[in-house]
This record gives C-alpha cells, sequence and structure tokens, in this order.
C-alpha cells in the first residue's frame, strides 16, 4: 500500500500579507516605535509585496533568501524566542509569518522539505547558461 504524505502548499501572497501584518499589530500592542527598525522592515516588507509585478513568485523568491535551510529556519525561530520572550503576541505573528513562508509547516513540528525551499534552480536559468556549466 502506498503511503500518502501531505506536502505542504505554497504560501500565496495574501496570507504572507496577512501574517506580516500581525506581526506590525503586535509590534503595535506592544508599543514598538512606529519609526523604529522592528516596525519599518515589517512595513517595507508589506510595501515590496503589494508592488511586486508577480506576488506569488516575489514570496516564493523572499521565502528562500530569508530561509534557504532548515538550519537557517531553526537558528531564526531560536533567535526570536530570546528576543521576544516577553512579547508572546509579537512572538507568536513571527512564528506564524515564519511558518507560512515555510508553505504551512508547523512550526512545532519543524520544516518539512516544500518546493520553494528545494527548488531546482535550473528552472530559472537559460538553456545556454545550464549547458556551459555541464561536465564531460
Amino acid at each position: 500500500m502506498m503511503s500518502t504524505q501531505a506536502i505542504p502548499a505554497k504560501p500565496t501572497y495574501r496570507e504572507i500579507e496577512l501574517a506580516l501584518i500581525a506581526v506590525i499589530k503586535a509590534g503595535i500592542l506592544y508599543k514598538k516605535p512606529k519609526d523604529g527598525k522592528f516596525m519599518l522592515c515589517y512595513k517595507q516588507r508589506i510595501i515590496k509585496l503589494r508592488q511586486a509585478e508577480e506576488p506569488e513568485n516575489f514570496v516564493l523568491e523572499t521565502a528562500q533568501s530569508i530561509l534557504p535551510n532548515e538550519t537557517k529556519y531553526q537558528q531564526i525561530l531560536e533567535n526570536y524566542k530570546i528576543w521576544y520572550s516577553k512579547e508572546p503576541k509579537l512572538l507568536s505573528a513571527i512564528n506564524k509569518l515564519y511558518s507560512t513562508h515555510c508553505g504551512g509547516s508547523s512550526v512545532s513540528s519543524g520544516i518539512t522539505k516544500s518546493s520553494f525551499l528545494t527548488k531546482d534552480l535550473s528552472d530559472s536559468l537559460p538553456s545556454s547558461s545550464i549547458s556551459q556549466y555541464k561536465t564531460g
């Protein structure tokens, strides 16, 4: 009998946008300075997402750059646990954002391989670029 394994869906730009907004709302709740580095960073991410010509691709590219592998993902979560341990709603919102970037995988169950983290880069390269790197 074949086992079926749930493959997490790629996050939509709407899901990421809502998660970013939740982080900003939590920042407001904890009185983070509106012009501070924390709030400006998340505001800027929303602006860039909304201005992207292809928001779905932008989400995937952003996820790949901020979460290139499971080790980095775990490191980021550990850092946030330390930094925001006294701000549980903010920590929860940030965890949800990163979990959403990982294709909906649960933070508590760890990261699962999803297509945007293990994307084959040869899909995005022109065939002439690929052929120059082939050996033999």
